[in-house]
């Protein structure tokens, strides 16, 4: 008879489950959806930067985080959606204790390294000439993060375990994954939550404070930059201006000098011929010489008079005139001058861009963490104060309910999307990866063929 009423009693316990399955199903498959893209994106981002040869101190950082949302992905949503598939008949206290447990340590060591990875930011944009975080410092950073979140997860074992479940049928009990039965009419849950949500409202104050500073220093350098680029534009424009003019100058001179030594040489061996057949002439020959300046300059004519015995006097005073003025190499050295210092200026640009893209993505993720945390801690403390209040939810209200309280996963899986968005390092990685599989595919394909 007692196994009877056992064997009734769990039946109609897990049609409880099913019915409230059916009406949690969109946080379930909201959480399905954000276990798949996480498990991918994490991984990802845990394949590409776990491979660069030299990581940098934001490269071990992101890394340390991918890892952590990939223990939420991997562990702590499988175990949620369990627990919201089977909600009066999640029997397993070791699931139960194993998912808060990763829960808060993932959120804590997450929280505490995206406040070394504000600091570093902060280092790198603010205090530039200052002494700046190395790898080492960075690891023994992530280290010490995970060492604290492991010292302020470990009451969780305590506090969290399977509860009966009140099912609104006199008698029948379910069990569920919540507050453990131990731990009623105690204030070690609400000690416990209040310390979690002070390190959390401290840790956002921290990050306030930080990004604030890290965005009044960028907005005050790209004014300066601005400023710069105007004055460098001007300066080149009238260095241009100045540049064509004395082109021009020389191009005229070079033209006329060439056509006067072209003369000088039909001169020559006019004077040659005539030295041949011995005929006493002289011939004028008359030479255009011009001082270099700004403006065309004014000819001036010289003669120089040649016998039948003066041709190398006519060649060595053709030799005097200036075949290149010696303004051409101070334009070259010019020219020269403006395309290094065009060069560094473009060099100085592009790594101010970067770090505002590194700073930029640092900023959205340390936000997506912030604010998908809000609502879960709404509900929690609801609940703390509000005793009870949720058990009596039903239908949509309960759907909402259950969705809000795990809106924290959002953060483990939109992380890679800013990743891949913003840094084109990883976005570039993934895809020559995809190229490669699909290179990797299509020879497959043809050798079969």
């Amino acid at each position: 008879m007692t196994s009877q009423m056992n064997s009734s009693n769990e039946e109609l316990l897990r049609q409880l489950s099913d019915d409230n399955a059916m009406t949690l199903l969109p946080a379930i498959l909201y959480v399905v959806i954000l276990m798949v893209m996480g498990l991918l994106g994490n991984g990802l981002v845990c394949y590409v930067f776990a491979r660069k040869p030299k990581p940098g101190t934001q490269n071990v950082m992101i890394l340390c985080l991918a890892a952590s949302d990939l223990l939420v992905c991997s562990v702590g949503m499988p175990t949620e959606i369990a627990d919201m598939r089977f909600d009066y008949t999640f029997e397993s206290e070791f699931a139960c204790k194993l998912l808060r447990f990763v829960n808060i340590l993932s959120t804590i060591w997450s929280d505490l390294t995206l406040v070394a990875i504000a600091v570093d930011r902060y280092i790198k944009v603010c205090k530039p000439f200052g002494r700046q975080m190395t790898v080492k410092e960075a690891k023994t950073a992530v280290l010490v993060s995970l060492l604290t979140a492991i010292l302020l997860s470990w009451p969780t074992i305590f506090i969290f375990g399977t509860r009966s479940k009140d099912t609104g049928i006199p008698g029948l009990l379910g069990k569920d994954c919540s507050t453990s039965d131990a731990m009623k009419g105690t204030s070690y849950p609400l000690i416990y939550n209040s310390i979690l949500f002070v390190c959390f409202i401290l840790l956002t104050t921290v990050f306030i404070v930080l990004y604030t500073k890290i965005y009044r220093r960028m907005k005050r350098q790209k004014r300066i930059m601005d400023k710069a680029r105007k004055s460098e534009a001007c300066t080149e424009k009238s260095t241009n201006h100045a540049n064509i003019n004395r082109s021009n100058t020389f191009e005229v001179s070079t033209k006329q000098n060439q056509i006067s030594t072209q003369t000088a040489d039909l001169l020559i061996k006019n004077g040659a011929s005539r030295e041949n057949s011995k005929e006493d002439k002289s011939v004028a020959v008359e030479i255009r010489t011009h001082s270099l300046t700004s403006e065309v300059s004014v000819e001036e004519p010289t003669l120089i008079k040649m016998t039948s015995l003066g041709t190398a006097d006519l060649q060595n005073s053709l030799s005097s005139i200036p075949s290149e003025p010696s303004d051409m190499s101070g334009v070259g050295a010019q020219q020269t001058k403006q395309e290094v210092k065009s060069s560094n200026k473009n060099r100085k640009e592009r790594k101010l861009g970067a770090e505002s893209r590194t700073t930029l993505i640092a900023f959205l993720v340390t936000t997506v963490f912030v604010l998908s945390y809000l609502p879960y801690l709404g509900m929690t403390f609801s609940s703390i104060f509000n005793k009870g209040y949720n058990h009596h939810l039903r239908g949509s209200s309960l759907a909402a309910y259950n969705l809000f309280l795990r809106s924290y996963f959002v953060n483990s899986a939109v992380n890679p999307i800013i990743y891949g968005l913003l840094n084109l390092q990883f976005s570039r990685a993934v895809k020559d990866m995809f190229k490669g599989l699909t290179c990797c595919r299509r020879s497959r394909i043809y050798d079969l063929g």
